[in-house]
């Protein structure tokens, strides 16, 4: 469960007990991308021309030259680019006050004339990652189920990336297992009253077009005060549903009680909506614990 306490604590020690790289990377950040009003979308490129090894779901230390201790923040580029690039989307932090620290985050928020081409350094580390441990073979999943909070996705988009990946390299096409992927995202609107881009949709929409009849995408959006209109997005092609992930979707998402032994289930999001669809998914009919898997961003 998380408390106040370890939400405050600064990443580098939040995170003490988790497996690490020994390694420390140089990268240049060589581009700066606006997602929506909130999100950033940063291309760090590595300085030396080799993959950087790490696993789908992983984040890193970014070290900035400026700051006395790092940020975490996860990957959402997949292993195959790492020796041309590693993505990170970054969210806005509040407002900086005479009471608070300036954080990695609000050093990536400066205007970008200011950041670009700045030498950082990176280092890997996380246990949240693809693939699971159990099953131990990826022979035995049948069914991956995603839920997936506001920038809870960043993770998940990895690991979806990565299977999206494996199935256009696989010689009968397929990756031989179910993906359900509920994904929950406020429609947030800009200073002009229209709404904004969510954040990886139009990439989710081209994997699972890749993944076909093994994909299932479900989005729910929830309103912001006062907002009614419309998603900004082509919503015909997608099964939104205007309000938030419940009990019966999840339940809907594991498929069969009686098939869910090859069930694995990610969860991603802030801390009170992990805890609460990781407890679901792991007491529900058919399911393990041990096979529900969570990180919670803070």
């Amino acid at each position: 469960m998380a408390t106040d306490e370890k939400a405050s604590l600064p990443h580098i020690e939040r995170t003490a007990a988790e497996p690490r790289d020994n390694r420390l990377h140089p990268v240049i950040l060589s581009q700066i991308s606006q997602v929506n009003s909130s999100i950033r979308l940063l291309r760090l490129t590595p300085v030396e021309k080799e993959p950087i090894r790490f696993q789908p779901g992983q984040w890193v230390d970014l070290h900035i030259p400026t700051l006395p201790s790092p940020g975490g923040f996860t990957l959402t580029s997949t292993p195959s680019t790492s020796s041309s690039y590693l993505e990170l989307a970054i969210q806005r932090p509040p407002p900086k006050t005479t009471s608070t620290p300036f954080t990695p985050a609000h050093w990536l928020w400066q205007p970008p004339s200011q950041i670009l081409n700045t030498a950082l350094a990176i280092r890997t580390g996380g246990s949240f990652t693809w693939p699971p441990p159990r099953p131990s073979s990826l022979k035995g999943i049948k069914r991956v189920v995603f839920v997936a909070g506001g920038v809870g996705i960043n993770p998940l988009m990895s690991m979806l990336s990565v299977i999206a990946e494996e199935k256009k390299n696989t010689p009968d096409g397929k990756v031989g297992f179910k993906i359900v992927f509920l994904y929950t995202v406020r429609n947030s609107v800009d200073s002009d009253g229209r709404s904004e881009e969510i954040l990886f949709l139009s990439r989710l929409r081209e994997i699972f077009g890749i993944l076909g009849e093994e994909g299932d995408f479900r989005l729910f959006v929830t309103e912001e005060e006062g907002n009614e209109g419309g998603l900004g997005v082509d919503s015909k092609s997608l099964r939104v549903q205007r309000r938030r992930i419940e009990e019966s979707d999840l339940e809907d998402a594991l498929g069969e009680s009686e098939r869910r032994e090859g069930t694995v289930v990610y969860v991603c999001g802030v801390p009170g909506m992990t805890d609460r669809f990781v407890e679901l998914a792991g007491k529900a009919e058919g399911m393990d614990e041990k096979r529900v898997l969570s990180e919670k961003w803070w």
